[in-house]
C-alpha cells in the first residue's frame, strides 16, 4: 500500500499552496492558500473532499483559501496562526514543535524559520512525507528544526535557483538606508527580524525610525512564547524595541504591507524586500520603488541540503517556475529525486523514522 499525493496548487510557479495526502483511508489537506493577486479566483478548492486541514503558517498564499472550505472540516494550526483564520472558524491546535495524531495519522511539527507561529509538517506514513511550507535556514530570529527522515519531500523553492547568502542581502539594504525609506513587510514574517536589525542600524546612523503597532504586538507575542521558539540571545533586544517609542517624523519606517504605492508615501521611497506583484514589478522597472531581497525562503543550496538531510527519494520543488530550462537546472541539483508531476505516490517503506533532531 502507498500514500497518494495530489499537488492541487503550488507546483510549476508561485501560487496558492494546497496539497492533498491520502493515506490509511484518510485525506489530509496541507495548507489552503489564497490568491496572491486581488481578484484572482481560487480554483483548487472546487469539489474538494478531505477529512482534515493542516495549516503551516498564516501568510495569504497558505491560509487565504480557508474560507472556501466547508466549516465542518476539522482544521489544525498553531494558536498564533489561528488568529488569522476567518472569524468564528473552529480549529484545533498544532504544537509549535512536537507530535500529534490527526485522523489516525501521526504528524510531527517543527519550527520552519519563516514566520511567527509557522511550522513544517511531517506525516509518518510510507517512509515519511515532509512538507516545508515556507521555510528558511537564515532567519536571525526564527529557528529551523531538523525534521525526521522522509521518503518524499515537498519543499519551498520560492527563490528558484537563487543562492545569495543573507549577509549580502542585508549589506545591500544597508546601503539604501541613508535616504528616507518605507519598508512594507508581512507583519508576522520578516517584519520581526527586520525590526531588530533596523533598530540597530537607526542607532548607528542616528536616524529616527518607527514600526507599525501590529509589528510591535507580534514581537510581544513572540517574546511571550517559550524561549526555545526564538533564536538565543535576542530577548533584551526585543524588549528594547518594544520600549522604544516611534519617532514623530521617522526617516525609516517599517510597516505592515497593505498594498502600499509610491503615492501613499510622498516623502519616502518604498523599498520592497520580498515577492513583487505585477504592479510592483512595473513600478520597479519605472524606478518608482526600490527592491532588495531579504531571505525568508530556502535558497537553492539549502533546499538541496534539506533534501539530503531528509534522505528523500523524491523531491518536489514548490512555488517556483518549472519551465524547460528550470527543469534542467533542478535535475542537475536534485538528480533522479526531482519530480514534476502533480500526482505521485509515496511507496511503502520499512526504514525507521528518527525522532526530532537538533535545531539547525
Amino acid at each position: 500500500m502507498s500514500a497518494a499525493i495530489q499537488i492541487l496548487s503550488g507546483l510549476g510557479g508561485k501560487g496558492p499552496a494546497a496539497i492533498v495526502v491520502e493515506a490509511q483511508g484518510k485525506r489530509l489537506l496541507l495548507d489552503a492558500g489564497g490568491a496572491l493577486h486581488p481578484g484572482e479566483p481560487i480554483t483548487w478548492a472546487s469539489g474538494l473532499d478531505v477529512d482534515a486541514v493542516l495549516i503551516s503558517h498564516d501568510h495569504v498564499d497558505h491560509i487565504g483559501g480557508v474560507a472556501e472550505l466547508p466549516a465542518q472540516i476539522p482544521l489544525y494550526c498553531t494558536p498564533l496562526v489561528a488568529e488569522a483564520l476567518p472569524p468564528q472558524r473552529a480549529w484545533q491546535p498544532l504544537p509549535y514543535r512536537g507530535r500529534i495524531n490527526v485522523e489516525g495519522i501521526a504528524v510531527t511539527t517543527g519550527q520552519a524559520g519563516h514566520s511567527l507561529g509557522g511550522v513544517w509538517l511531517h506525516l509518518d506514513v510510507e517512509g515519511g512525507i515532509f512538507y516545508s511550507g515556507d521555510s528558511c535556514f537564515e532567519s536571525r530570529l526564527f529557528p529551523f528544526d531538523t525534521p525526521p527522515p522522509a521518503h518524499t519531500a515537498l519543499l519551498d523553492a520560492s527563490y528558484g535557483r537563487y543562492d545569495q547568502p543573507q549577509a549580502q542581502c542585508i549589506h545591500a539594504i544597508g546601503k539604501a538606508l541613508d535616504h528616507p525609506l518605507v519598508l512594507p513587510v508581512p507583519e508576522t514574517g520578516r517584519a520581526l527580524e527586520m525590526a531588530l536589525w533596523l533598530a540597530e542600524e537607526a542607532d548607528q546612523r542616528h536616524l529616527p525610525w518607527a514600526i507599525d503597532p501590529i509589528i510591535r504586538d507580534n514581537l510581544a507575542a513572540l517574546l511571550a512564547l517559550p524561549n526555545d521558539l526564538r533564536r538565543k540571545g535576542l530577548d533584551e533586544a526585543i524588549r528594547a524595541v518594544l520600549k522604544r517609542p516611534n519617532a514623530v517624523h521617522p526617516a525609516l519606517w517599517l510597516i505592515s504591507d497593505r498594498g502600499d504605492n509610491p503615492a501613499d508615501w510622498p516623502h519616502h521611497r518604498l523599498l520592497h524586500t520580498g515577492y513583487l506583484t505585477p504592479q510592483r514589478r512595473q513600478q520597479l522597472a519605472a524606478g518608482e520603488v526600490l527592491w532588495q531581497r531579504w531571505n525568508v525562503h530556502l535558497r537553492a543550496s539549502h533546499l538541496v541540503a534539506l533534501a539530503n538531510q531528509l534522505q528523500a527519494a523524491q523531491v518536489a520543488p514548490l512555488f517556483t517556475s518549472l519551465h524547460a530550462d528550470a527543469e534542467v537546472a533542478w535535475r542537475d541539483l536534485l538528480g533522479e529525486r526531482f519530480i514534476t508531476q502533480p500526482s505521485l505516490n509515496a511507496p511503502s517503506a520499512t526504514r525507521p523514522l528518527s525522532s526530532l533532531l537538533l535545531t539547525h
